[in-house]
């Protein structure tokens, strides 16, 4: 992964938003990533990866680890997945908590993608979220909100991607917005 994708036909970020259920949308990122090119670390992933863009640190390289919002980079978009998951409910991975054996339970995971899936790509999303702590994963086509309605009782939590604007319009968070579904 030493070449950057920036700019490549196909690798323009993907949104990932997280709906989780009693609490609405609680997490809205970009799926663009800064690697640094010589040790493979993660520097930045998300909104604050694009903005550090501007100005990138000489041996960092910016990723996008969904390409038309199918997982391209298994690794990099599995260890994003676990970042997004845990800030969106809110896990503190402390030393102590931790030491004393407080567990965190592992949510049900709907992943609404933006198109239909092959066989390797749907294993590919599968198996990101369970290496990022699901205890179940659902794959479906349905936009966000009707995913939300017709897997409400199975599901705790609900992972929309979009990519080139598809399905944008329905995703938004503000108050006063026509197009706000939740």
């Amino acid at each position: 992964m030493t070449e950057s994708t920036v700019g490549k036909r196909g690798f323009e970020p993907s949104k990932i938003m997280i709906y989780v259920k009693n609490r609405g949308i609680v997490l809205e990122e970009s799926s663009m990533a800064l690697v640094n090119r010589d040790t493979g670390l993660i520097i930045a992933m998300g909104n604050e990866a694009e903005e550090a863009m501007e100005a990138p640190p000489t041996p960092a390289v910016a990723v996008n680890a969904l390409r038309r919002g199918i997982v391209a980079y298994f690794t990099l978009s599995a260890n994003m997945f676990r970042y997004y998951l845990h800030r969106a409910l809110g896990y503190d991975h402390s030393f102590v908590k931790r030491l004393i054996g407080i567990t965190i339970k592992k949510p049900r995971i709907a992943v609404c993608v933006p198109e239909e899936l092959t066989e390797v790509e749907e294993k590919a999303f599968s198996e990101a979220f369970y290496q990022a702590g699901a205890k179940k994963v659902y794959l479906s086509g349905l936009p966000l909100e009707n995913a939300v309605t017709s897997l409400g009782k199975q599901c705790s939590v609900f992972v929309g991607i979009t990519w080139s604007g598809k399905e944008k319009e329905r995703f938004c968070i503000n108050e006063n917005c026509p197009h706000r579904i939740f």
